[in-house]
């Protein structure tokens, strides 16, 4: 019998990944959209160029092959939250982006930040080149309250596909990141 008990051992989230395509590139991106730095622990910064181990490749499923990635967390500050950006540069996975529906099965569809001010962030959004809203028609935003309740949200895709929430309103508690 297993001593694991998920209601106990489950401790918080501990990071976001997103596969890309140039790191240097998502790290601007994620500073600018969301206002994400660099992670640091105490041996610098979280940035591991050229990772080349047999144990993360087997961890991974890349059993017996070589695997070469590039790995940068992002810290927000705030919140708390993490993202891990890699950059395969062996093995290549499909460098296509296939953007689901919001309502479509398979894997999660959105991650949700919670913001003070949704307005001012639907606005800030949708006035960037490279962000999407999830729907392109002009009749989409500024985000409704969800009457009675008060809360409001919306939904954007960024550059590496990935569909974020922002939403207000909803009563907020603490998380625990991965270097907290």
């Amino acid at each position: 019998m297993s001593s694991y008990n998920p209601k106990k051992n489950v401790l918080g989230i501990s990071h976001i990944n997103v596969v890309v395509d140039d790191i240097e590139k998502a790290t601007e991106f994620y500073a600018r959209t969301l206002g994400f730095e660099p992670a640091f622990n105490d041996e610098g910064e979280m940035y591991y160029s050229d990772v080349n181990m047999p144990s993360f490749a087997n961890n991974a499923g890349f059993v017996g092959q070589e695997v070469i990635v590039d790995v940068r967390f992002l810290q927000h500050k705030d919140s708390g939250l993490y993202l891990e950006l890699m950059h395969y540069q062996s093995p290549q996975g499909n460098q296509e982006i296939e953007v689901k529906a919001t309502n479509d099965l398979g894997g999660p569809r959105h991650i949700a930040l919670e913001v003070s001010n949704i307005d001012e962030a639907y606005r800030f959004l949708k006035a960037q080149a490279d962000v999407s809203l999830i729907n392109s028609s002009k009749d989409y935003g500024p985000p409704e309250e969800l009457t009675p309740f008060p809360i409001k949200f919306f939904y954007w895709i960024d550059p590496w596909g990935v569909q974020w929430e922002m939403e207000q309103g909803r009563p907020m508690g603490t998380a625990v990141g991965i270097c907290g």
